[in-house]
Formats: C-alpha cells, structure tokens, sequence
C-alpha cells in the first residue's frame, strides 16, 4: 500500500551538517583538535585512530567516577573513555548544528530530546544500572547546555512516525491497533509491543498510546560487521596459527577497541598489530556489507544470490603481523544471508522478539499483535520480513508487516520531531513521558521457604487519586503505568505470606516474568536478600515500598511493623532501575530539538510551535496535501526542493523555496523532453544552444520550444504539453515571469502552492510508466556473448538513502555514472546524461555520491549543481570528467542523436 504522506512530516527540519542530514558517530583526534562525522573519516591518518561504536558503552561506567585522563595523554587526547568520546562527539555536533541553524535564521532551542535504547536485557552485556548510567552520562556531557534533556525510547519514536509523521494508512486508520515495533540498528536491536488508541490525529489530546512490553539487546550492524570479520579471519589464518590465539585477541579487541595512544604503546607489537588490522578488517566489511547488501534486489529467503556482484576483502594471513601477507576474499550475498539468518536472526533476535511478545499477553486480553513496524539502518538488510513471516506465524499469526519505501536511518529522528509536536498538543506530555512499558512483578521468599508468588494490594496515599484495575498476582505495576505525578513518592503494596521473614527476605523484582534465575529478567540482580532486625514484631501483612526517581532508579524497602505506639520496623534494600521512561517535569516548549544519537550515524531534527501550528493548518488545506503526496511521486531531482518548499515556514525564504522547488520541477521536465526529442527526432536542430543556464525563464522557453514545436516527435513526455495547452498557460507565463522579478529583487505576486501543484502533476503523469534512477554493479553474464545484468535504482523521493532496485539483464554494460529513465514493462532506457551525472563529487573526494544537474556554461567550462546543499561542481576541458565536457561542448553546437535502448529486462520484487 502506497504511503501518503501529508503535511506535517514533509516539514520536519533535518538538520544538514557536512553537507549530509546522516551524521556519522565517529570521531579522529589529530594532536589537540577533535573532527567528527564525515570529516573524521576524511581527516583519519589511519584506520585503527579512528573511533566508532562507543553508545553502549556509555552505560557500562558509572559517569560519576569516570576513569581519569592520564598525564602521559593530556597534551594529545582525552582519555578515551566512552564518557569523554561522548563529549567531544556531542560538542563538536552541536557546534556544527548551531551554524547549521544559523543558517535558516533558526535559534538553537533549549529543549531536547535525546532517543534512547531500552533498559539492556542482553545478559553478556548489560548491567542492572545500564539505563540509569546512560541517562545520567547523556546528561552530564550536556549540562549547561539545555534547560531541559528528556529521553525517549527509540522503537516508541519509529511508532510516532508511522502513525503521526508518515501518517502510515494502516498505523494512522482510526482504529484500535496492536503494533509489534522492531528498531534494528547500529548497536542494539529494540523490540516493543505498544497499543494504541482508535484517535490518530497528532493534535488529538490525551494519551493515544500504550507500551506493553519491550526490550533491548546488543545486537545491531556492528555486530554483524564482527561476526563476517570473525569469519573471515578464520578463513585466511595460517595453518600454523593458534584459533584461540586469534578468540582471545578478538575479546581483548572488543574490551579496548577505543582505546588512547597511552593504552595502546604499552602493547606488545603483537597486539597493536593485531589492534590495527582488526580495525582495519572491520571497516573494510562494513562497506562490502553496505555495497553487498544494496545490490540486492530480490530478498527472498530462497532468491537466487549468484547475480548479485561479490565485494573484494583483503584480509590478513597472519593478524598479529603488520603489513603482512594478504589474503583477497569475497563477501558475497550468499554469505551474508546465511551468517544473517543462522546466526544474527536464529541465535539473537527471534528469541527477543518472542520474548517481548510473551511478556505482553498477560496486558493484551486475548488481542493479537495487527501490525508490525521495522525501523533502524540495519533493517535495510531486509531479510527481517521474510523471517518473521516463516518463522513467527505461531506468534504472528494476522499481523501485516510494514516496510517503507525508503530508508529506516532517518525514522527515528523524524519520530522525535512527531514526539515533540505532540506534546506541544499535550501540554508537555506526549504519549510515553513517565510510563512504564514492562511489568513490574515481585517475588518473594521468607526465610529459605517456597518461593511466593502473592498479590499486592495497593495502599498509600499516592495511590488515593490513581484508580488501578485489580491487579494479578505477583503484579506491582503493570505495563504502560503513568507514573506522572508519583516521582519521589513513597508507593506501597500490602501483601500476605504464608510466614513472617523472621531471619531473612529474599525478593526478586523481575520484567514480566516470575522466573528468578532469569538475569536477563531479573532487576535486581546484584542484591537479592535483606536481614530481618533483631526483636522484630510482625503484623498480619508485610507493606512493600518503593520511592522511582525521575531516571527510573527505584528505592525498595520492607516494612514489617507499624504502629500508633510502636516505631516502624523496616528494612531497605538495594536500590534497582525500573523499565521506565524519563520523567523530567512537564512543560510546554517554543522549540524542541530532536537528537537520535545512534550507535553508527546520528541526526538531528528541529521544530517550533509556530512550524507546528502553521503546518497542521496547512494539512487543511488540499494544496499543501497535494505537494506532500507529490513528493513521493517525483524523482529526487524535483522531490527534495520541493521538500524543502514544504519544510519552509519562514515567510522570507518561502519564495525562494518556491523559486527552487519550480526550477527543479522545469529541469526534469525540460531535460526529459530534451533527451525524448533526441531520441525520437530524425532532423537537425540547435535546441540545447538556446539554454543559457538552468533558471525558470529559459528552461519555460525550452521546454514551450519542445511541446509546441517538436510536439510530434515526443513520445513519453507528451503529458506535460498540458502545461500550454491548457486553461492555464497565461497564468503559468505570468507566474514564470513574475519568478524572474523575485530573482531581481522586484515586487512579485506568486501562488506558489498552485503552480507547483499544476507542475507537479503534470511531470509526475511521466513518471507513472518510466522511473529515474541509475545502473549500479552491471557485468558481464557468465556463460553468455554479449549479456550483462545488474540492478537499476530508482532515484526517488526527497532524500537519500534510494532502496528500491530492479534486476537488469540486456546487451547494455551501462556505466554507473549516466542517468537513465527506464520503463521496466517495455524493457526500454533513456539516456539523460550529461545534463544529469550521479556522483560527479566522487571525482575529487570520498564522499557519499551526489546527483548533479548541469547548471551553466562559464568560460567554456560547465557549472554542475548539487540536488542538495554541495559545492558547485566545474567541469572542463581538462577534468578528470573529460568526456562529460566533450559530449556537452557537442552539444552545444548541435543537438545530437541518442536513441531509446530497447530489448532490456527489469525484475522486480515485493515481498
């Protein structure tokens, strides 16, 4: 089902830092300066100083005692420490998004709210304090900076973005629902059940939501990237080396992976060589995993891989030699789908999900889970559908899996802005703003009897104005319990055993289960037994207290006696964190800023009660709704200003945004037709000579030339001769020429929303048959003369990442630089290079490629622009882009011929 997206979330302000809304959590110290992101990578000298998979960490120290910085390293770089990395990372970012605001105009706000993981249940992993570390470390490399830092648990952001911010049909359908939410990331795999109310609308009030079950465990993209290294290893390792030689190293890797130069020159050479080539190894598969994994086009369990071009790995013989012997492997998909489903999906994450799901049945009343939601940039290996589809059918038996078609990397920084904004219409609550989303049950044993499992009544003041339904036994709290209103006060339950403790207690508090060997269940797992006071007298029930701070860490105690007469006996014990969400004090911000600090890459989002109010108005009105839904019609050439057209609410830069978003509209349309003309017309004509350079006037004159002149000899892009032939036109002659007053700083009337609506539908209709994008991976074909295969990405949509592909196979050996629009039914392609080329910035850096449109010709050379925010690109005679220059220098004389292609084969696969 197609995936409408409206208003609200086309306006959401991404934060563009490095030239990228994805911002890489890597940092390199060069001396006494610190890069982050991309320029981390761009600036490391070599692989194993550069630093990354630090977030899980985070929550292993106690941040109050950090370990300190040593002399030896003060002069170089901090010690590196997760709490430090996390500093400097933090700093420098918001550094960055500071100059990125500024930019807009736009004040830093002093409000933030910060995704996070759910409490660790991961038993090789975590500790009992792991949330209770990781918030109070978040919140100590910010002091100062904000005036308030909340949390939110990132599988419940990916539940906000389907339902309010993609306003998913299925999610936002006014109807109850039961969503399984499944965030696979970088670090950690997060799954949580949360119920939702029938409202679906994000200025409805109250709470539309309840989290029922979740949990958390370290399993994410780099622990794939371990898992493939690890094996190749072992494939390459010298016969006369020891195996457990290589499994200590890699443990001793994984304690000390960020290590400072001090740590590391007290290594033997053994070791830093080992150290560096590991590193090394890790990186190098991190990107044969990503270029693996985008080629493929079918993600079928049982799909033929062999197609799909194998990456080349250099891997060491000997890993505790530097700059020994070489290895070269290859990672190929079959390799990766098989490590993936044995041993990350059969050996991790199925029994997580089955546990989560477990842990919610007693909350569900006979409901089954109806939906269920993928998010995170690991689940773009999408290989997580399949396998919940052929190996949960017990547990999932009528629920629809959800995929969007596009990249899950920005979700949940896109579901933090949807948080924010709810609020904003919940007077500072939210949906998940002090709310439990596990059970809370407690098991008890008085002196070395049976285990107990009893129920607990309520009692207390702080319960008088909560009205809870009868509890099940064993049951504190259950889940999605608010506990607004209750931080810091003393919560009691009475309960009845079958005998007094008079020597000792033994409790368990324990996450939706009553099995007290269970670490992975248990809370509190390093203190589990209290003594009983000497002379103590016993009542007829026990009193069960606990005192939750606003970080969720919970103060039990047990009160034996209490008397009018007699002084309370009572006995504490040790103090256990709770499944809980932040529970700041609430309060209604101007501002908010959304950060998804990820294991991998991070992001910002921005959003402001004005943006708020005035894009929910806009929902209202069937103009701005039309543009929403046209953005995910479009190719990204016209999609991404049209998407900043929309995101814009200040009232100044909005024409400019208007300007923009028009010109990249005229671009596809005229360079589409131009390239038609091309391939379909038999006489000479100077047609391109005439374009002086890419703005609304001339590419209006070209595009009038085609459609009025050449009419007969388009084909496919006839659709868009309705924008002169229709009742319209002297309005659109109007507005085009009223766009050149804006340009000159002239008095100007445009109605922007209307003339990018008529656009708009006018050059998605060509796009209904044929889709933009680019061949990637293309090679000869085994066993065949003259036959090569591939895949075509489609190029769609308002941003990167594009993960929609189809299966090539024909007599072309496409270059992976030219653009082509394809119709995949008829088997036929259409060259538009050189007036687009993809990647054109790869010439001369490292970066992620970019889609460029030619733009000007200066001096007998061409101006290229960047589809996003990117350095002009100039190519000339004597570039490294040489034949790019010749092919426009002929075309600048003449219009050349350059004919459909036809006789190719598109696949393609839903699943």
């Amino acid at each position: 089902m197609s995936v409408r997206k409206l208003p609200f979330i086309q306006a959401v302000k991404l934060a563009t830092i490095d030239e990228s809304e994805v911002i890489p959590t890597t940092l390199y110290y060069d001396q006494s300066r610190v890069f982050i992101g991309r320029e981390a990578r761009e600036k490391c000298s070599s692989p194993e100083l550069l630093i990354e998979d630090f977030k899980v960490e985070l929550g292993k120290l106690d941040p109050d005692n950090p370990t300190r910085r040593s002399a030896a390293a003060a002069d170089k770089s901090p010690r590196r420490t997760a709490l430090g990395l996390a500093k400097d990372y933090f700093d420098e970012s918001l550094k960055k998004l500071e100059t990125a605001l500024a930019l807009h105009g736009l004040v830093p706000p002093k409000k933030i709210l910060i995704a996070e993981p759910l409490s660790l249940a991961d038993t090789d992993k975590a500790t009992e304090a792991w949330l209770s570390n990781y918030r109070r470390s978040i919140r100590k490399v910010l002091q100062g900076k904000f005036a308030e830092i909340d949390f939110l648990p990132e599988p419940f952001a990916v539940y906000q973005y389907y339902r309010y911010g993609c306003r998913h049909p299925i999610v936002s359908e006014k109807r109850k629902h039961v969503a399984l939410v499944l965030d696979f990331g970088g670090g950690t795999f997060d799954v949580s059940v949360v119920e939702s109310t029938k409202a679906g609308e994000i200025s409805q009030s109250g709470i539309n939501a309840r989290p029922l079950a979740a949990r958390s465990i370290a399993v994410g993209g780099f622990y794939i990237n371990r898992v493939l290294a690890n094996d190749l290893l072992h494939e390459a390792l010298e016969k006369k080396q020891n195996k457990s030689d290589l499994t200590k190293a890699i443990n001793f890797y994984n304690e000390a992976k960020n290590a400072d130069d001090e740590y590391l020159s007290r290594l033997n050479d053994q070791q830093r060589a080992f150290f560096r080539n590991y590193k090394t190894l890790l990186q190098n598969v991190e990107r044969a995993k990503i270029s693996v994994c985008k080629s493929i086009a079918n993600w079928d369990l049982n799909a033929d891989l062999t197609k799909v071009g194998a990456y080349p790995i250099p891997v060491p013989v000997n890993p505790f030699e530097r700059d020994g012997p070489i290895a070269s492997l290859r990672l190929d998909a079959s390799k990766v789908r098989k490590i993936y489903e044995e041993r990350i999906w059969s050996q991790r994450l199925k029994q997580a999900v089955v546990n989560t799901i477990t842990g919610a049945k007693s909350e569900l009343n006979g409901q089954g889970i109806t939906i269920v939601l993928l998010s995170g940039g690991s689940s773009n290996i999408r290989w997580l559908r399949p396998l919940l589809e052929r190996d949960l059918r017990k547990e999932l038996p009528d629920a629809q899996i959800l995929e969007l078609s596009e990249s899950f990397q920005e979700i949940v920084a896109k579901g933090l802005a949807t948080e924010c904004a709810r609020r904003f219409y919940t007077d500072g609550q939210g949906d998940f703003r002090a709310v439990t989303y596990n059970r809370l049950c407690l098991a008890l044993r008085p002196d070395d009897s049976e285990l107990e499992i009893r129920r607990f009544r309520p009692t207390g003041q702080a319960f008088a104005s909560t009205r809870l339904e009868p509890l099940e036994d064993g049951v504190l709290l259950p889940s999605a319990s608010s506990l607004r209103g209750l931080i810091g006060q003393p919560l009691r339950w009475k309960v009845h055993l079958s005998k007094p403790p008079k020597r000792q207690l033994d409790y368990f508090f324990l996450r939706s289960s009553f099995v007290v060997d269970d670490h992975v269940a248990l809370h509190n797992v390093e203190s589990k037994r209290v003594h009983t006071p000497a002379k103590t007298s016993f009542q007829q029930n026990i009193e069960v207290e606990l005192t939750i701070r606003e970080d969720g860490t919970a103060e039990p105690r047990f009160i034996y006696s209490r008397g009018f007469n007699a002084p309370e006996t009572a006995v504490a014990g040790r103090p256990f964190y709770l499944d809980m969400t932040f529970a700041p004090n609430e309060s209604v911000g101007e501002t908010y800023l959304g950060f998804d600090f990820g294991t991998s890459t991070s992001a910002f989002s921005y959003v402001s009660s004005h943006e708020i109010t005035e894009i929910e108005e806009r929902s209202q009105s069937s103009g701005w709704r039309e543009l929403s839904e046209l953005v995910n019609d479009l190719p990204y050439v016209a999609a991404a200003p049209l998407a900043r057209f929309l995101s814009e609410t200040d009232q100044k830069k909005r024409s400019d945004r208007g300007r923009e978003a028009v010109e990249g509209l005229l671009t596809l349309a005229t360079y589409v037709a131009y390239a038609d003309f091309c391939a379909h017309s038999q006489k000479t004509s100077s047609h391109f000579k005439g374009l002086p350079h890419r703005s609304a006037g001339p590419l209006w004159a070209l595009l009038r030339n085609l459609t009025k002149v050449e009419n007969r000899n388009l084909t496919f892009s006839a659709p868009i001769r309705d924008l002169f032939d229709g009742q319209n036109y002297d309005q659109h002659n109007q507005w085009i020429d009223e766009i050149a007053k804006s340009k000159h700083g002239k008095e100007f009337k445009i109605d922007f929303v209307s003339l990018l609506g008529h656009f708009g539908n006018a050059v998605a209709k060509i796009f209904v048959d044929w889709q933009f994008g680019v061949f990637e991976a293309v090679t000869p074909k085994r066993f065949a003369t003259n036959k090569f295969h591939g895949i075509f990405r489609t190029l769609s949509g308002a941003s990167q990442t594009f993960i929609n592909v189809l299966e090539y196979e024909g007599s072309q050996p496409f270059a992976d630089s030219d653009v082509f629009i394809v119709n995949s039914k008829e088997g036929t392609a259409l060259n538009l290079s050189p007036l687009f080329v993809w990647g054109l910035n790869r010439l001369s850096t490292e970066e992620e490629p970019e889609l460029f449109e030619f733009d000007s010709e200066k001096a007998n050379q061409f101006a290229f622009k960047a589809i996003q925010f990117r350095a002009e690109q100039i190519v000339g005679e004597k570039s490294p882009a040489h034949e790019i220059w010749i092919r426009l220098r002929q075309m600048r004389e003449q219009d050349q011929c350059s004919p459909e292609i036809g006789g190719l084969t598109f696949q393609s696969f839903t699943m």
